[in-house]
Formats: structure tokens, sequence, C-alpha cells
């Protein structure tokens, strides 16, 4: 990997709201990678209920335009991480993007942002699920929540309560997706703590992350944890201290933002921990 790794977040870019693009960018940056966007979409805020109706562009018949324009130009990238996308053909259309653009060592990271809490988010569905999975073959690690982790198995019901075992037995459906590495988030399997499970799929071998849980929901965690593990993983480090590190700057990031401060967390003050 060179020195100053290139990579392209492909992701919703929420002009007010700290969360996907306007996240991943510093974030990635201060990993030391450089960071080329794709937004699919240029929102006025973020969707949360703090802001009213948010005025959304949609820009799906840009995607492939944009990227062939590079693929012409030779551009290529160490890193391609891929966020929110907003509909089934966004699903096609990155998938052309990743299969155009990767090189031999090129590290794809895949969010697949689709829901939470047992739910699906506005405007998916069970198609969106069956149509994420081929984006989880092109992936060498997935992030998913447990929702989005079950959705993506087809299964709808999702327990309001799980242990350790549940998670394992989850992630190691997953690798049979195609994916290299299964990274579990935001688990609730230990009382007062937050974990990740991580999961080696050629191997099956699995490892469980915690750390205290702190009070309060807030927007955009799953986003910083993505961006800054892809950074950290371009920066040469293992997975699992990839997926430390990133746990302890979202941590760190929660605690530095006061409780008046409801549409995101203060991230920015926290990037240190990040930069080599």
């Amino acid at each position: 990997m060179s020195r100053h790794p290139r990579v392209l977040s492909v992701q919703d870019l929420s002009c007010i709201g700290q969360c996907s693009l306007t996240a991943a960018l510093p974030v990635l940056s201060a990993c030391g990678a450089e960071c080329c966007v794709l937004p699919t979409a240029v929102l006025s805020t973020h969707t949360g209920p703090e802001f009213t109706r948010p005025h959304v562009r949609d820009l799906t018949d840009d995607l492939e335009p944009v990227w062939r324009r590079w693929q012409a130009q030779g551009i290529s990238f160490d890193g391609i991480g891929v966020g929110y996308l907003a509909s089934l053909a966004q699903l096609e259309l990155v998938s052309g993007l990743i299969e155009g653009l990767r090189g031999p060592e090129t590290l794809v990271l895949l969010d697949p942002v689709m829901g939470d809490n047992g739910r699906f988010y506005s405007g998916f569905g069970p198609d969106f699920a069956r149509g994420m999975r081929g984006l989880c073959a092109q992936s060498d690690v997935i992030l998913p929540n447990l929702t989005e982790a079950r959705f993506l198995l087809g299964d709808w019901e999702i327990p309001e309560t799980y242990d350790e075992a549940f998670c394992r037995e989850t992630a190691l459906a997953l690798a049979d997706l195609g994916a290299g590495w299964v990274v579990l988030t935001g688990l609730d399997c230990i009382p007062g703590q937050v974990s990740s499970l991580i999961c080696r799929c050629d191997t099956g071998e699995t490892r469980l992350l915690s750390q205290p849980r702190l009070p309060g929901r807030h927007h955009g965690t799953g986003d910083l944890f993505a961006a800054a593990c892809l950074g950290l993983l371009l920066r040469g480090e293992p997975l699992e201290t990839a997926a430390e590190q990133a746990g302890a700057f979202v941590a760190a990031a929660i605690r530095n933002t006061e409780p008046a401060h409801n549409y995101g967390v203060r991230f920015e003050g926290c990037l240190g921990m990040l930069t080599i």
C-alpha cells in the first residue's frame, strides 16, 4: 500500500448533519488517505427527526458517467468504501463501479445501510436486502449492524434480546455471502456494553470486542466507525486493531458531544486519535 493511499467514498452527502460523506472525508483524511468522493444523493440535512423533511437530489443518473470517466482516464483506488445507496438501481451501478475500478490490491469495505432496531429505513425492503447480497460478495469487509445482518440472511424478525452465540451464528452465516471479513457492529449482547464481533470468513474464527455503552442515541456514529476502519486498514493496521481504534474514536467523539447537540457527534476534536 502506498504511503498516501487514494480511497473512494461512495455514499450520500448531507449538507448539514455530521454523517455520511461529511464525516467520512475528514476521517479518511486524518488517517492519511487521499479521499475522493462519489455522492449517491445530496440532502439539505440528514433525515433524522431533528430536521424537517430534507430537500433531496438523487444522483443515480450521474454515477456511471462519473466513474466511467475515471476508468477512461486510468484512475485507480487503493480502497473503495460504500455506504448509503438510495435504490436497487444504485446497487447495480455501484456493483459495476467496483468491478470496473478495483485493482488486484484494492480494498473494498461495505456498510450495507438499510435498517436498524429491527426495521428497514424508509424506502427500503426485502428486495433491497436481497440485492445487497451481491455487493457483499464483491467486498473484502462488510460492516452490518445486527438488523442489517439478519435482513441480508432473509430473516425479517429480529429478536429483542440475544447473546454472543446468536451473533456468532449470524456472522458465520453471513460468511457464505462471499466477503472476506464480517464485522457485526453496535451489538447489545453483553449488558452495559456495546460490542463488535469480527469474523474471518475463510476460517470461521471470531472475536468479540466490547466497551462500555455510553448514554443516548447519536446520528452518524456508524458512518464514523466505517470510515475510521477503512482508513486504518489502508494504513496497514490489522482488522481487529482497526476496529478497536475506530470504536475508541467513536466513543471519544460521543463523550466530546454536549447533550444539546443532537444531530451528530463532535468528532472534529478527536481526529488527532487517527493521525499518524
